[in-house]
């Protein structure tokens, strides 16, 4: 299908049939990208605005155009301030006009009005939107998007299609057409403004926020040719590239894409091998649904800034701060998980529902072998007595925040005008991942107000009993994991459902080496299944969600899910993954075969005083490793070379930010890396300022 004939008769019949939007002439939208008449409706007719609506109408003398423009130019005003729509919206749900307060955008399931007021929301959609910026009485730029979305008559961002019978695509043409026209938005900016000289930085500023707005305070431009969908969220972040290659004279833009494309990625697909018009019929909901409008307002964009610690009290930095939000795998990952809790629910009562998919699931294998599978998994009682689902995450992947997304949404989830969970618990053992987490949370305005930390039996148990919905477990400070759940906790649990975030399943006893470490997983999950009173008493299920960088067999075979019996192939595979391998491959994180650099130590042995020693009574003895690796000379030497590689080279390659991991043998020798490691780094430091 040609372009024209996939967005009339395909794609926007859809967006109005099945998403609910309604269809607005391209010709109602001023420059302030603001449809007048269904900002005007809302604000006038919803239940929550109508009397407050009126009351300030007579402030106006009944100049109802007034009114309206004063509204939009406070809009316009909060927008200018805002990163993006989702957090302009979420800050200003509400706003307050000549003393009188009106609602700009209703949230869904409130305990009072639950889904009514939500389903008031004016959800648009315009074609050929024509985008056109004036000054000084003259057109200076204009584009047409595609698809450009609104609610309550407030933009949201827009899309671009593409059709594969005109021989074009998403990830080349789409990708390259949103590119070409920011960057030639950009170059008309510097023309007119950023070249200007009677305009002030301040000016230009506000010039840039006015005139870039349609790309840069979009929640997400996408693209699609329906068998391929991009998203592309923090387009601004390019916004200095593209000034400075227009200020240097260059117009050739190519660098510039490839750039752009680099995390104008593509949105994973949960059935990758089906016809075209069921992919977008997919992904277009996840990104333009209502529900999932609501999520990126209230979830998915928040500003990230630096805690720090005053008088023993941590608060963020007054300071501009980070946009976060969701990388497509990240999104397409928190997404899934809130899905699978629906058809948790719904079979909550089955213990054996998912034992009789996985019979229907081997149906065409031999029943030998079938019976064999089955009796495996049975005697793992994986989803009978408490649900799980295991995530593989590559490190560096931002588990942390995908760990903040769900718990907060799964916080708030409310079926038949009630919390689904009772508390959302997120497990954590290293105190460093306590500390982010904290982090994270105070970022996404869940203060430590809103959340209790368990740090023993004691805490634990009050943590179930008070009203605080969000509970953090330091195991760290649990003497052991196992003593969370004994027979007295599970009675209490019989009548709750709990939902445990283990941010990392793999944990060493007591700080020992590998061949004692521990399963989170396992160790929370065992007592549920072996408890008998508790499940006979039980009247819901309890969720454990384990995310991992590296999943072992045992655990695959426990807690994963059936990817389908073939041989040599892998039975049982995470719920959703992202591997090292895609990590890589997707320029998140450096290969580190790659990069490895080849350290050259020499160890240097005193000769025995007897020269005979060792040969007229034989002591063979191989070298203990724990004598080579926790050795303080050659830590030093190392650290001292690392420190040196660090300055004088790393530095100058990143230019900025960056994280990097140091692999030691144990902890006893990390500790010894960290402090040399430090020490070189002040003392290389100092001299070269000294010698600057």
């Amino acid at each position: 299908m040609n372009e024209k004939y996939l967005q009339e008769n395909f794609l926007v019949p859809f967006i109005k049939t099945e998403l609910g939007y309604r269809e607005v002439k391209p010709n109602t939208v001023t420059n302030s990208l603001i449809i007048e008449e269904d900002l005007q409706e809302f604000i006038s007719t919803t239940t929550e605005n109508k009397k407050n609506y009126e009351i300030l109408l007579r402030k106006y003398n009944n100049n109802s155009q007034t009114l309206l423009t004063d509204l939009i130019e406070l809009i316009q005003e909060r927008i200018a301030s805002s990163r993006n729509m989702a957090l302009f919206i979420n800050v200003n749900k509400s706003v307050t006009l000549k003393g009188i307060k009106l609602h700009l955008f209703y949230t869904d399931d409130s305990v009072i009005h639950g889904s009514d007021l939500f389903k008031q929301n004016i959800f648009s959609v315009i074609q050929e939107l024509t985008y056109k910026y004036d000054y000084q009485g003259k057109k200076v730029f204009s584009f047409r998007p595609d698809l450009t979305f609104f609610v309550n008559g407030i933009y949201l961002g827009y899309s671009e299609l593409k059709s594969n019978l005109n021989n074009q695509t998403a990830k080349k043409d789409g990708r390259g057409k949103v590119s070409k026209d920011y960057f030639e938005a950009v170059r008309k900016y510097h023309e007119i403004f950023d070249k200007n000289p009677h305009l002030s930085e301040a000016e230009k500023e506000h010039y840039r926020r006015d005139f870039l707005k349609i790309f840069e305070k979009a929640i997400h431009i996408t693209t699609t040719d329906i068998g391929e969908t991009y998203i592309i969220r923090t387009i601004d972040q390019f916004f200095d590239e593209a000034l400075t290659t227009c200020r240097e004279g260059k117009y050739d833009f190519e660098e510039f894409k490839k750039k752009v494309r680099q995390v104008f990625k593509p949105y994973p697909l949960l059935i990758p091998h089906t016809e075209k018009e069921d992919k977008l019929k997919e992904l277009f909901p996840y990104h333009y649904g209502k529900s999932f409008i609501e999520k990126e307002i209230l979830y998915y964009n928040f500003i990230e800034r630096e805690v720090q610690t005053v008088n023993h009290r941590k608060e963020l930095k007054d300071e501009k701060g980070q946009l976060i939000c969701p990388r497509p795998k990240q999104k397409f990952g928190t997404d899934k998980i809130l899905a699978k809790i629906d058809e948790f629910l719904e079979h909550e009562t089955e213990d054996d529902y998912f034992i009789n998919q996985l019979e229907q699931q081997l149906a065409q294998v031999s029943p030998n072998k079938r019976a064999e599978l089955i009796e495996k998994r049975k005697a793992y009682a994986n989803n009978k007595n408490v649900y799980s689902l295991l995530l593989q995450y590559a490190a560096g992947f931002g588990k942390s925040n995908i760990i903040g997304w769900t718990a907060l949404q799964l916080k708030d989830l409310r079926r038949k005008g009630e919390y689904v969970y009772d508390k959302v618990m997120i497990v954590v053992d290293r105190l460093q991942l306590r500390s982010q987490i904290d982090d994270k949370m105070r970022n996404m305005n869940i203060d430590n107000s809103m959340f209790l930390e368990a740090k023993d039996k004691k805490t634990f148990l009050e943590a179930l009993t008070s009203d605080k919905r969000l509970v953090i477990i330091n195991l760290q400070k649990f003497q052991d994991v196992g003593k969370i759940l004994d027979a007295d906790t599970l009675q209490t649990l019989a009548n709750l459902r709990i939902v445990f975030l283990i941010d990392e399943i793999h944990r060493s006893n007591s700080g020992s080496q590998h061949e004692e470490m521990i399963n989170i997983f396992d160790v929370l999950q065992t007592p549920f299944d072996a408890n008998d009173t508790y499940n006979q008493s039980r009247t819901k299920k309890n969720l454990i969600i384990g995310f991992t960088a590296t999943p072992d067999d045992n655990t695959l075979a426990r807690f994963g899910e059936f990817s389908g019996y073939a041989e040599s192939e892998k039975l049982w595979v995470p719920f959703d993954s992202y591997t090292m391998n895609q990590a890589i491959k997707d320029g998140f994180i450096l290969n580190p075969i790659k990069n490895i650099v080849p350290v050259a130590s020499k160890m240097l042995f005193d000769k025995p005083s007897n020269e005979l020693e060792g040969f007229e009574e034989p002591n063979y003895k191989d070298v203990d490793k724990k004598q080579i690796y926790e050795e303080p000379e050659r830590i030093d030497a190392i650290a001292r070379y690392i420190a040196d590689l660090l300055v004088k080279d790393v530095y100058r390659q990143i230019r900025g930010y960056g994280k990097a991991m140091l692999a030691v043998y144990s902890i006893k020798a990390a500790q010894r890396y960290a402090a040399a490691v430090r020490q070189h780094f002040q003392t290389i430091t100092q001299h070269l300022l000294k010698t600057c």
